[in-house]
């Protein structure tokens, strides 16, 4: 198992890991715009200090299972020549694309281990790299599920206990994720922008904002069955609201949810039955 920083020439390996095998056809083809928008994303962020570790190892000509996927073979996940496990992927706080505030640190964007690879210490030897990167920053941040999950699925992806058991600790929460602060002896903690209900003008029809942005190829899933779905709802007006510009994320508190009515209602990518959960609250309320 070797630990292996991606260049600009080896994007691939992303690709691999965020659209891995058990991301069935139809889901790919709605992420394909959104995977294009992750890789200009991660080449315009490197320029700010964006760097992606991956874990690799030679491939085998033995049959694994695979979480959703069934039975493949270790070999066909190959890329480069090498399999990849699982990354993550880092930045300085400053350009993170979340409601944080801090200075002088590292933020974690993601973490994720490919399933069949869960629970074999990839994680681990991840995240003590990354440590080892943090130091010459002072601290280290990083915004972890605790009851609520990542698109409201039961997938423990980010789950805060797995930071703590490396120094980080809560200074703040959301009430879907906790901000977590791994104190390395040189910056003040980092602040979370909690979001606010913001004023929306009178009208017949109800206001669906969705935050959306281009470092996870999954916010295009989300917008795309809002577009497949939506048509049954005549009332309700969609604003899609791009938070690529950190601007954006502080003036409202959230960089990927749904707003409705000005209401922050999903504070993290959501799923379709999700949000119509949301809308037939209100409709209900207006009887």
């Amino acid at each position: 198992m070797k630990i292996h920083q991606i260049s600009e020439d080896e994007l691939d390996y992303v690709c691999a890991v965020c659209l891995d095998p058990s991301v069935g056809k139809k889901t790919r083809e709605m992420m394909e715009g959104g995977m294009n928008d992750r890789l200009c994303w991660i080449k315009n962020q490197m320029k700010n200090g964006l760097e992606i570790l991956i874990v690799v190892e030679k491939p085998r000509k033995e049959k694994i299972r695979y979480k959703w996927a069934g039975l493949i073979t270790h070999a066909e996940l190959a890329v480069h020549g090498l399999v990849p496990k699982g990354l993550l992927e880092f930045l300085p706080i400053e350009y993170a694309l979340e409601p944080i505030e801090g200075e002088s640190m590292l933020f974690i964007n993601c973490i994720w281990i490919l399933p069949p690879f869960w629970n074999s210490g990839v994680a681990k030897s991840l995240i003590e790299s990354f440590v080892e990167r943090a130091k010459e920053y002072g601290g280290a941040s990083v915004l972890a599920y605790e009851g609520d999950r990542w698109f409201g699925t039961t997938i423990k992806y980010m789950p805060f206990r797995f930071f703590e058991k490396f120094g980080f600790k809560e200074i703040a929460t959301d009430g879907t994720r906790k901000l977590l602060y791994l104190d390395l002896g040189a910056n003040d903690p980092p602040t979370l922008v909690l979001p606010e209900t913001k004023p929306v003008e009178n009208s017949n029809r109800t206001q669906l904002d969705i935050f959306f942005n281009s470092q996870c190829p999954w916010n295009r899933y989300m917008i795309e069955e809002v577009k497949q779905n939506i048509q049954r709802y005549p009332e309700i007006c969609v604003n899609l609201v791009n938070t690529d510009d950190r601007e954006k994320i502080l003036e409202y508190g959230v960089s990927r949810g749904i707003f409705l009515n000005g209401e922050p209602v999903i504070k993290r990518m959501a799923e379709w039955n999700e949000i119509k959960s949301e809308i037939d609250k209100i409709k209900l309320a207006k009887k």
